[in-house]
């Protein structure tokens, strides 16, 4: 009896070692082919190797628009909480961004977002109508998603360091401020300005699937190009202390 029950024992942690191996190895493509379908962009892998626990992706395709490489290594402490964490690094062009990403039941939670983006390769790899130029600074301690369709937490800031826009070349703003929060599903975005060339207050909000709801007032200050003067000039009527309102989608 002794004899049959540790055959039966030695079998049921064979086939237990076995599903692990199996699991530890299993293909990051195998993966991706059954979460693709879900989410609410179309998203393209270029050269996807590795597994679900380390891997890497050569090139990441977002509506047809390159945002670089992505690699990744599990994070085994998650489990206990009953999520797979992963330690994200994402490459676009002459940017580099770390976090880290917990995914349970219906819910999808980045933490600790801090990285550079460079604002003139952002804007070509996107194919934005106009000219960009300084640095986007990253310091994002948590964003949670829900099903892929609401904004659940967000806490953060982000800068955009020696702004610069127009066209046909960039004239400078100064240093700008987002500072994010979450309200009914949506990100929310409390913009500022830091005294430069470019005033600007208001708020803008995102949610997944949704183009960003931009609601601010700009305001060109005495040491502006005159042209950042005359752009505004077209977006509104100033009011009495300067400022010129608009609302804008931007998808």
């Amino acid at each position: 009896m002794i004899k049959r029950w540790n055959i039966k024992a030695m079998l049921v942690c064979a086939l237990l070692l076995y599903l692990l191996t199996l699991l530890w190895n299993l293909p990051a493509a195998f993966v991706w082919k059954r979460l693709e379908g879900q989410l609410p962009a179309a998203v393209t892998l270029h050269g996807l190797t590795g597994t679900l626990w380390s891997g890497q992706v050569a090139r990441v395709e977002v509506d047809g628009v390159d945002q670089g490489r992505l690699s990744w290594d599990w994070l085994p402490s998650r489990l206990l909480g009953g999520q797979v964490g992963l330690d994200l690094l994402w490459q676009p062009r002459n940017g580099n961004v770390n976090a880290q990403l917990n995914a349970g039941l219906g819910s999808l939670t980045l933490t600790d977002i801090h990285g550079t983006l460079d604002a003139a390769s952002m804007a070509a790899i996107n194919n934005a109508p106009f000219v960009l130029r300084g640095a986007w600074l990253l310091d994002v301690p948590q964003l949670a998603l829900e099903d892929f369709e609401s904004v659940v937490a967000a806490n953060g800031r982000l800068v955009w360091q020696d702004a610069a826009g127009g066209l046909p070349q960039a004239m400078p703003f100064g240093h700008l401020t987002a500072t994010l929060g979450n309200a009914d599903g949506w990100l929310t975005l409390d913009l500022q300005d830091q005294g430069g060339p470019l005033g600007l207050m208001g708020d803008a909000r995102w949610r997944p699937g949704q183009p960003m709801k931009l609601n601010v007032q700009l305001q060109a200050r005495a040491d502006a190009e005159p042209m950042l003067s005359e752009g505004l000039g077209l977006l509104g009527r100033p009011n009495p202390q300067g400022w010129v309102s608009w609302q804008a989608q931007l998808q």
